[in-house]
Order: structure tokens, then C-alpha cells, then sequence
């Protein structure tokens, strides 16, 4: 039976390449410098997808359909994947991913392969003169995603990590809200997402008839430690922490990065975790099925993310600020609307805070009436009047109001019968305002799919929305909330040294 292969030899660790492999990058390289080229609108891009699983099939539709692009090559380690994928797209078919990259009619890659291979993979193609959309996650490590962003640089090469959830268009008028300072002091934020099965999670279905006859087992291990052959491993990969992060890596990743780029695209510089292995005991699942991080960033800002991969019940998505918050509605995955609501103690002038910044126009306000809250400013202790009027004259509104009346009636300075009258008012007028909270909703646009973006990119050079700059940060994220649970430890990311350290 013919032996299909990523790679006939295994794939040294990162930054650990043999002679031969140095001549094989080299010669790489000098095809990708006559090689590379932009491409016009009317060019048809070659397309080139290593790894033939589950989540190629949404890949392979889509490029197949497109006028703009066609699947030129396909490439697997196991041979009746392999075989299927050149039947259905009549592409060439390779059992080397080395050999795709040679192939002068691919101009992009896809890489749909476990996580630990998606760095050695991305950067050998990128040397190689070719655009790489690689899937989510960026990595299996931090460093390994660094060193992609650097390849991407040093190549000049279009470098994306596809998460259709970075396609939406919902995210950019919440990046400008922030931007703009609307929602004053950035706080903390949070997002979930979670999953509920009978059987444990990623319960894939095994090939029986897969052995090392027709599945290369070196190909698929590369620089992972040596196992011996396990078709559990190879079909469920996720299960385990050699290929994988978990639900950190497979859907965190999906929903941390959005914020991530909302909030300013900033590295988390430290991270805690919590969880562990609640249904599914760690016989059958290495990773976690219950799984929190939170991250600190260095604008004092947290990020909370939490899952379940036996319950279902996912945490609203909130950006939380001390003046205003963002509430995203509709569906968690791809939200349908987001509005943003002022705290009470800045709703008075909030709309035209607003409209100041000019970002109103993005969409309609809506107002909530809300029943009138009436206090006994009379019968207060002293100590209570101070606080209540020491929290009014916090606010412009009222502090201007009562520096005017105090003009014409010094006698609301002093503790006294005119001043209770006063101040009883003005928490009656006060309430009354706060009985309307405004709020502005934006709609989500309409978001063309992020593997037509993925092409625009390789027409027009510009990033991607999912970049490799940010893809690194969001790598950075989930994977030091890994580390933080693995080893039971805090951990921090230093930005000077791009490294990770305990705390």
C-alpha cells in the first residue's frame, strides 16, 4: 500500500535544522526570489492545502467555487485522505508538504494540519514564496509564533491565522468605541465558549482500516515526542498536550483574539488559570474540560475567558470601562449587534460625549425608561448627607448648578433646613434624568468570509484581519494561560525579552 507522508523524514525542533535541511531552505529560498510576485484582480491564486481533515472542507469549498482562486495541489500524511482530496478537487496530490511548496503553480498555502506542525510548515512556505493562511491556532508555542511573525517580515510574505470570527465586521465599531475613550478607564472584560456532548469531547470517528501502511506515524509525530503508533492519537490529537493547548488553543483562541484586537492589540504580560478535568477523566483526555484565564495587560486592563467542554452555558461577551460599557447581542459566536451603555454616574451628557466623537453616526439610540429612585435626603444621618453631597458635586452637571444657586442663596452652603430642601431637589431632579438611560446600538455589517479576505490580502499586500502581529499577541495569550495551568504557577510574559517566566 503506497505511504503518504507530510515529510519522509521528521521535522527537526524549531531552530534546530541539519545540513540538510539548511540546503533544502536554501534552495527554498532562492525559487521563492524569482518566484514571488503580486498578483492582480484578475489573476487566478493557486492554492495549495496541506492537511485533508474535518476543517478542510470548508477551505476546499470555498477556493474551489471562487472564480478568483483554484485549488492547485493537496497534500496528507494519510493516503486514503489524501486520495479522496485529489478525487474531489483534481488537484495534484503530495505526500511531502516539502514537494507542494516546490510546486511553482501554488501561490498560497493552507494549512489545516495538528498545531505542533503549523510553525514549521508556515515558515518553510513562507521561505518558499508563498502566502500562508494557517488555522487556529497560530501555534503550539510562544516561540514558534514569534518566529513566524519574524519569517512573515523577512519574506515579506502575507502571514494569516484563520478564525472566521475575525472576519466579522462587529469588532472595528467596537475597537473605534474604545479608541475614542468612550468607555473612560478600561477595566475588565470577558468571554466564554463552551460545548456539551454525551461523549467525551472530540470524539472523532478512527479509521480502522489506518495503520502504518498507509499513515505515515513520523510524518505525523515531526517534532513531537516520540509515541509509539496510535491511531487514538492521530484521529484526536486535541486530546493530547503534545499537539495541542486544549479548549485554550482549539476555541479560546477564536475569542480571546477579537478583544484582544479591540482593546488596543496589546500583549498580555500576566496570566492565571483555573480548571481541570471535571466529566472526563485524564486517561482519556490529557487537557482540561473545564478551563478558565485571566490575563492582566500592561494598560491595567483584565481579560477573563472561561469554557466548558460539558456545559454549554457561555458567559455574555462584555467590555467593561468605569464611564461606559459594550454589550454584545445575538449570536455568541458571530455577535449580531453591539450597544453601548453608559454607568449611571455619566449618563448625564453621555450622548453628547458621544456624538462629539462623531461615532454616533455608526448607529440609532435607543433609551430605556427606567422607574424614578426617590430619597429622604431629610431624615439622613449627617454623615450620609456629607457622602450624598460629596457624590453629587462629583458630578459637572450638579456641581455647576449648585456653584450658580450658591450665588443666590449662600444659605444652601451651610447644614440647615434651606440646604436639606435644597439637595432633596436636586436628588429628585437627578433621579428623574436617570430615569432615561440612553444607549447606542450598532448593527453588525455585512462580513464577506475571511478566506475572500485571505485573498485580498494576497492581491493587495495588506494584512489580513487576523494577521500575524496580532495572531502572536492572541498566541500569547492562550498559551500562557496553558502554562499558567500546567504548571500551577502564575506567569508572566516579559515585552522586553518576548520571553515567559513564573511568577
Amino acid at each position: 500500500m503506497r505511504r503518504s507522508s507530510v515529510g519522509s523524514s521528521r521535522m527537526p525542533a524549531m531552530g534546530k535544522y541539519t545540513r540538510r535541511d539548511v540546503g533544502s531552505r536554501a534552495a527554498l529560498a532562492v525559487a521563492a526570489a524569482s518566484y514571488g510576485r503580486i498578483r492582480g484582480a484578475n489573476d487566478v491564486i493557486g492554492i495549495g492545502v496541506i492537511g485533508l481533515g474535518n476543517i478542510s472542507r470548508g477551505h476546499l469549498a470555498e477556493f474551489t467555487a471562487n472564480s478568483g482562486s483554484r485549488v492547485t495541489a493537496v497534500c496528507d500524511i494519510y493516503a486514503p485522505r489524501l486520495d479522496a482530496g485529489v478525487t474531489r478537487t483534481k488537484a495534484k496530490g503530495y505526500r511531502r508538504f516539502e514537494d507542494l511548496l516546490a510546486d511553482r503553480d501554488v501561490d498560497a498555502v493552507i494549512i489545516c494540519t495538528p498545531d505542533h506542525w503549523h510553525a514549521p510548515m508556515a515558515i518553510a512556505a513562507m521561505d518558499a514564496g508563498k502566502d500562508v493562511d494557517v488555522e487556529k491556532p497560530m501555534s503550539l508555542t510562544i516561540d514558534e509564533a514569534r518566529r513566524m511573525v519574524q519569517t512573515a517580515a523577512n519574506t515579506q510574505r502575507i502571514l494569516a491565522v484563520d478564525s472566521e470570527h475575525m472576519a466579522h465586521g462587529i469588532w472595528e465599531p467596537a475597537r473605534q468605541l474604545v479608541a475614542a475613550g468612550l468607555l473612560g478607564k478600561l477595566l475588565w472584560s470577558q468571554t466564554s465558549r463552551s460545548r456539551n456532548t454525551r461523549e467525551p469531547p472530540w470524539n472523532y470517528p478512527i479509521d480502522e482500516g489506518a495503520s502504518p501502511d498507509n499513515l505515515d506515524w513520523e510524518a505525523f509525530l515531526g517534532s513531537a515526542p516520540k509515541r509509539p503508533f496510535s491511531k487514538e492519537r492521530f484521529f484526536r490529537w486535541r486530546r493530547y498536550r503534545d499537539y495541542s493547548g486544549g479548549i485554550a488553543t482549539d476555541l479560546f483562541y477564536h475569542h480571546v483574539t477579537p478583544l484582544v484586537h479591540v482593546l488596543g492589540r496589546e500583549f498580555p504580560i500576566r496570566a492565571v488559570s483555573a480548571g481541570g478535568h471535571s466529566v472526563v477523566s485524564e486517561s482519556i483526555m490529557e487537557v482540561p474540560d473545564v478551563f478558565v484565564i485571566a490575563l492582566d495587560f500592561p494598560s491595567r486592563h483584565t481579560l477573563l475567558c472561561s469554557g466548558s467542554l460539558q456545559n454549554s452555558v457561555e458567559l455574555p461577551i462584555v467590555v467593561r470601562g468605569n464611564e461606559a460599557n459594550i454589550h454584545f447581542e445575538g449570536n455568541h459566536l458571530r455577535p449580531g449587534r453591539i450597544r453601548l451603555v453608559p454607568e449611571e454616574p455619566y449618563i448625564d451628557g453621555f450622548k453628547e460625549r458621544v456624538a462629539a466623537s462623531g461615532l454616533d453616526a455608526m448607529g440609532e439610540w435607543l433609551e430605556e425608561t427606567r422607574p424614578v429612585r426617590t430619597t429622604d435626603f431629610t431624615v439622613l444621618p449627617e454623615r450620609r448627607k456629607r457622602q450624598t453631597v460629596s457624590m453629587l458635586l462629583a458630578e459637572p452637571h450638579w456641581r455647576m448648578q449648585y456653584q450658580e444657586d450658591l450665588k443666590a442663596r449662600p444659605e444652601i452652603g451651610s447644614p440647615g433646613a434651606a440646604r436639606d430642601a435644597y439637595f432633596q431637589q436636586v436628588l429628585t431632579d437627578r433621579s428623574e434624568r436617570l430615569s432615561i438611560k440612553p444607549s447606542l446600538q450598532i448593527e453588525a455589517p455585512p462580513t464577506p468570509s475571511f478566506r475572500r479576505l485571505f485573498l485580498e490580502s494576497i492581491r493587495t499586500r495588506k494584512p489580513a484581519p487576523l494577521d500575524g502581529e496580532l495572531g502572536y499577541r492572541s498566541q500569547v495569550a492562550v498559551s500562557l494561560g496553558v502554562e499558567a495551568h500546567r504548571r500551577n504557577k502564575a506567569m508572566a510574559f516579559d515585552l522586553a525579552t518576548e520571553k515567559v517566566r513564573e511568577l
